[in-house]
């Protein structure tokens, strides 16, 4: 009876797991490499056929003896007896086989939709979580660009207000420069004036050197021309002093002499 000690299979549970562990594979190997029933009652016929001899003669009013044909005819039956019943349970365990295997695929098919379930599920979380990582990234590149921008108005405000005094201190070294410029040229406008005014005093005064020679000369001449009149004058004096007297030309104020008056 090599069926006596097989473990009957257990049904599966509600949510894919097992109450008791599947039938070992080995006896399942069993199971599908035992001989067929039939061959087996063809080869029992004929061990039977080939060891049972002609039947004896039996004696006036005794019982049959027991001879070895009906002793072989007995295990015989007996062994057909075994035999349906492992063929009866070779049947139940080849029908619990597929009931197992059904409900093992029923179970398969179960665990793929519970599986493709899941992976739906969690690819909706995954998806929930990339939308509100993508939210928080939003948020932080939104922060990080307000605060660059702030960070950027205040760098610009400061580089205007550098600008500013730049263009300031510019502004008043090219005023410095200007003023000394034009400093610089009004004291050589200043140099170029008094130099050509000391050349105009100068002439001037040679002009005035050449008018006072001329002056003396003149007045050395009329020295000389006057000098017999100034003689009779002193010699007559009451005869000539009266038509001196009134052809004399009234005075004149004294003339000052250009180099005074151009000095202060």
């Amino acid at each position: 009876m090599w069926l006596a000690g097989r473990p009957r299979p257990q049904r599966r549970v509600a949510g894919g797991a097992h109450s008791s562990p599947s039938p070992p594979r080995r006896q399942r190997q069993v199971v599908a490499s035992a001989p067929p029933a039939l061959e087996q009652s063809r080869l029992l016929h004929r061990l039977l056929h080939r060891l049972s001899p002609s039947a004896p003669a039996r004696c006036d009013g005794a019982p049959p003896a027991p001879t070895a044909a009906s002793e072989l005819e007995g295990k015989v039956t007996h062994l057909m007896e075994l035999l349906k019943a492992h063929e009866s349970r070779d049947a139940e365990a080849s029908r619990l086989q597929q009931a197992l295997q059904r409900q093992e695929e029923a179970d398969a098919a179960k665990l793929v939709e519970l599986m493709r379930r899941q992976e739906a599920a969690s690819a909706a979380a995954v998806e929930e979580a990339k939308a509100a990582i993508e939210a928080q990234l939003v948020e932080r590149f939104r922060e990080e660009q307000a605060a660059a921008a702030e960070a950027h108005s205040a760098q610009l405000q400061q580089l205007s207000a550098e600008h500013s005094t730049q263009l300031q201190q510019a502004a008043a070294l090219l005023e410095a420069q200007a003023r000394e410029k034009f400093e610089t040229a009004v004291a050589h406008e200043r140099v170029i004036a008094r130099e050509a005014q000391e050349q105009a005093v100068l002439a001037e005064r040679l002009a005035y050197l050449s008018a006072l020679k001329q002056l003396e000369l003149d007045v050395d001449v009329l020295t000389r021309v006057l000098a017999p009149t100034v003689y009779l004058m002193q010699s007559f004096p009451t005869s000539l002093c009266l038509p001196l007297r009134a052809r004399r030309p009234p005075p004149r104020a004294p003339a000052r002499h250009p180099f005074c008056a151009a000095t202060p």
